[in-house]
């Protein structure tokens, strides 16, 4: 399939891809742009992640892009929502919050303990082999006291939903722009 080729806006930095197996069905590559406060806290970052089947695995990945959300020349699977990112990572250390903000001290950031994110993700082969997801993340340790969150579903998460989340996704919109894919 034709690669899909981003634009990252300026403010944000990049870090070194982050690897890593999630069990024993795909190898996911997290490529991470951050932007930070003067205490080096996440303020926003932008993670892109691409999966690919482990050669092993029957795994396929099969899912609709519903609810549907257009973002360059692809339909993406869309969803926003607030998350607890330190509860995600004390309960599944060897999963992706845990292990990206691991990777982030190693870069001398600190992590806040809860996100707003939009998230848009879509299969990339016809096959079902390869996924791409990306991650507009946006710190908001300032809306929510510690403890679990109000309002949280059974992952924890509390969806974003109207105007709050068109908002969101064109905050997405502006910090990442589509070049080709």
């Amino acid at each position: 399939m034709p690669g899909l080729v981003l634009a990252i806006d300026r403010r944000f930095h990049a870090l070194p891809p982050l690897t890593f197996p999630i069990e024993t069905m795909t190898d996911a590559e997290r490529r991470i742009f951050f932007e930070a406060d003067e205490k080096r806290m996440i303020q926003r970052m932008i993670v892109v992640q691409y999966e690919k089947v482990q050669a092993a695995s029957d795994f396929r990945f099969r899912y609709p892009s519903r609810p549907p959300q257009r973002f360059g020349s692809e339909t993406y699977r869309f969803g926003t929502y607030v998350n607890d990112d330190q509860a995600s990572a004390t309960a599944a250390p060897d999963k992706e919050a845990a292990l990206t903000r691991a990777f982030l001290r190693t870069h001398g950031l600190a992590s806040p303990r809860t996100y707003r994110i939009a998230r848009l993700a879509r299969v990339t082969d016809p096959k079902g082999l390869t996924e791409v997801i990306i991650f507009y993340m946006e710190n908001a340790d300032s809306d929510f006291a510690p403890g679990p969150l109000p309002g949280a579903d059974q992952d924890g998460d509390v969806p974003i939903e109207g105007a709050e989340q068109a908002a969101l996704f064109g905050r997405l919109q502006q910090a990442i722009k589509v070049i080709s894919g």
